[in-house]
């Protein structure tokens, strides 16, 4: 079992001092995406990223419409982030540390494909060693294991790597530019909290 994310996007169509509403961008098709989830708020932050938004709490002024969908007394680490900060993104940031899972690679004639990270791979540890540490931010940047046409490597994440794997991610910002093109940067946000 992982950690997943609800919430939703709100607009202040009113402006500045107006109450906010629940828009009509539906996050239930967000991945359960560690990187993305460390990135803008800190939750599973594996990466290392210096969070854009951690631990802001529900804002108080939130919509009715997204207060009635927080009913799950498991959710935790609510947090929220403006538009105005998400476009100040720069996606060619890295991560201050190293990534603390593995990257594993398949070995091709076109070079090395990505295949996932190698969290608790049993292939690794045969290729690093019984006793090896699985934390990636063990080892120096640019490690590397090589053991039956693959290949592990510690890498270190930049903030647009997370807007390349995933799509809904992208799709999602894209949905808020378009809402912020219409009511205004600072009355466009995403508030969210997890469950696991």
């Amino acid at each position: 079992m992982g950690t997943d994310i609800d919430g939703g996007v709100e607009i202040r169509p009113g402006g500045p001092g107006a109450p906010w509403e629940l828009a009509d961008l539906d996050l239930a098709a967000l991945p359960r995406h560690y990187d993305a989830f460390g990135l803008l708020f800190g939750v599973c932050n594996f990466a290392g990223f210096a969070p854009v938004a951690a631990g802001r709490g529900l804002p108080p002024d939130a919509s009715a419409g997204l207060l009635d969908r927080q009913l799950d007394a498991e959710a935790h680490d609510h947090s929220w982030v403006g538009w105005s900060e998400l476009a100040g993104i720069d996606w060619r940031a890295r991560a201050p540390r190293v990534d603390d899972r593995i990257h594993e690679y398949q070995l091709t004639g076109d070079g090395p494909r990505r295949t996932g990270k190698a969290s608790r791979s049993m292939a690794w540890h045969e290729a690093a060693g019984a006793d090896a540490d699985p934390r990636g931010s063990s080892y120096p940047e640019g490690t590397e294991w090589r053991s039956g046409g693959r290949l592990w490597r510690v890498e270190r994440l930049s903030h647009g790597d997370v807007l390349r794997a995933d799509p809904d991610l992208r799709a999602l910002l894209d949905g808020m530019r378009a809402l912020a093109a219409r009511h205004g940067d600072d009355n466009v946000r995403l508030v969210v909290w997890f469950d696991s």
